[in-house]
Order: structure tokens, then sequence, then C-alpha cells
């Protein structure tokens, strides 16, 4: 199943300021939305259907200052 995946203006708006700052960004949203799209859940639950996904950006470099942290929210229009 494949589920619609939407972002915020103010997202929007700091992952352009940041695409400007690491080049490969974009290409690792474009990746991250992919698999959201297959997987809404995936990274760990926070609470009330809110996740928390480290996200590897590979022009920051390695280890845990090479990535971000993006809070996603899964919201069920059948339920």
């Amino acid at each position: 199943m494949s589920y619609n995946v939407s972002s915020i203006p103010l997202f929007d708006k700091q992952a352009k300021r940041l695409a400007k700052k690491y080049p490969s960004l974009k290409k690792d949203l474009a990746e991250l939305i992919e698999s959201l799209a297959d997987n809404p859940e995936k990274g760990i639950a926070l609470d009330n259907g809110f996740y928390k996904i480290r996200l590897a950006i590979a022009s920051k470099g390695k280890g845990k200052t090479g990535r971000a942290r993006v809070i996603t929210y899964v919201k069920s229009l059948y339920q």
C-alpha cells in the first residue's frame, strides 16, 4: 500500500535553505519521501502518531553529526 506524503511550508523553507549548504540533501529527502510512502511508521515512535527519523546527509559527513532529525506525523483518514 502506498501513502501520500506531504510537508508543511516551514519544513520546505528550512530544507531549501539547508540544501544550499548540503547539495545532497534534495536527493536524501527524495529517498526518505519514497521510503515513507511505503512505510509511514518508519523511525522511533514518539507519541500520538509522531515518529523521529535520523536522516543521513551524504554531503555532511559520517556519524551522528552527519545526520538530521526529521519528525513525521502519520494521519490515517480511514479508521
